[in-house]
This record gives C-alpha cells, structure tokens and sequence, in this order.
C-alpha cells in the first residue's frame, strides 16, 4: 500500500497484533430476515381477526335494530270473568270486538302489501299506528272489562281509520276495477 500523505502506520506493531489474537472468535449473528418477515405477517393478520368480529357483530345489531317490525300486533284475547249479567254482555261484546280487531288487522295486512301511499296518507297511517299502539299498551294494564271494553271500541274504531287510509293509498295506485274489489271486501268486513 502506498502512504502518500504519512499518515498511516507501516510498521508492525507486535503488541497489538497479540492483543488482536487474544479476541475470542465470534460466530455471525443470523439472517434477521425470515424472523422479521413472520413477524410482519402475523401483523397484517391480526387487524382482520381483531376488527373483523367487533365489526360483524355492530353490522348484525345495527341490522336487528333497523329490521322493520309489524306495527299491528296481534293480542290474546282479554279473559272476561262472567259473574253478572252485564258482565257476559261486556264479555260477549269484548268479544265481538277482539275478533273484528284481528279481521281488520288481516285485511290491512293483505292490502298493505300491495298499495303504495301518498306521502300525506303514509303520514297518517303512521300517526293511527301509533295511537293503535298507545290503545294496545292501555290493554295489557286493563285488569279488568270495564277499563278494556272502551279501549277495544277506540281500537277497532282506530283500525277502521287505518283501513280507509289504506283504501284511499290502494284507490290512487289501482285501476277502478281492482279499488272496487278492495272496497268491496272492506265493506264484507265492515
């Protein structure tokens, strides 16, 4: 090797040859590649299993709570005790109503699938399934038949209100034969 600027050391030096002998000798470390590449893939991996399920399950519930439900539901009918006269009239009226209650809200049913409804009717057909539902509440806390018979009267009364509506939605989408079929079976109902 040529020194041109003098700088380097051209003479042996037997001390430090020695010390550089006396080293241990030490094996290379190993390729740190392959345990670096598992270690990446478990990475990529993991954010799937980890956010994946979380993000299934919210899905699965946002789902069930969107899921449309039956706004008309159907009752058990209430249980009348028959001890007075007026009571087996009450009884029999109840009756009466609970069944034209449940034939109504088949016939709605059957007509509502296929109707569509003015923006104005959809409102109130809305609004009369509410207060049907605010009636059916009142029903299940009636103990007795004196309290359920006027709510069965308003519930019936309110289902009859649901009914035109739905005429009326069925009337404006449906030809004049097929409304005329509609209002007739509403009318075998009535």
């Amino acid at each position: 090797m040529h020194d041109r600027d003098g700088t380097m050391n051209t003479t042996p030096d037997p001390g430090l040859a020695a010390a550089l002998r006396a080293l241990p000798e030490v094996a290379p470390q190993p390729d740190l590649w392959p345990d670096l590449a598992r270690s990446l893939q478990r990475r990529r991996g993991m954010p799937r299993a980890r956010y994946l399920v979380p993000a299934a399950l919210a899905a699965g519930l946002a789902l069930a709570m969107l899921w449309p439900q039956p706004t008309v539901r159907q009752h058990a009918p209430v249980a009348v005790p028959v001890a007075a006269g007026s009571a087996s009239v009450r009884g029999d009226e109840i009756d009466d109503l609970h069944q034209r209650s449940q034939a109504l809200e088949r016939w709605i049913a059957a007509l509502a699938a296929n109707a569509p409804q003015d923006s104005r009717d959809l409102m109130a057909a809305v609004e009369v399934e509410d207060l049907i539902g605010l009636v059916d509440l009142q029903l299940g806390a009636a103990r007795n038949p004196a309290d359920a018979l006027p709510l069965w009267r308003q519930r019936v009364a309110l289902l009859e209100d649901l009914a035109s509506i739905r005429v009326g939605g069925f009337a404006i989408a449906a030809n004049d034969t097929t409304t005329a079929n509609a209002s007739a079976s509403f009318n075998r109902i009535n």
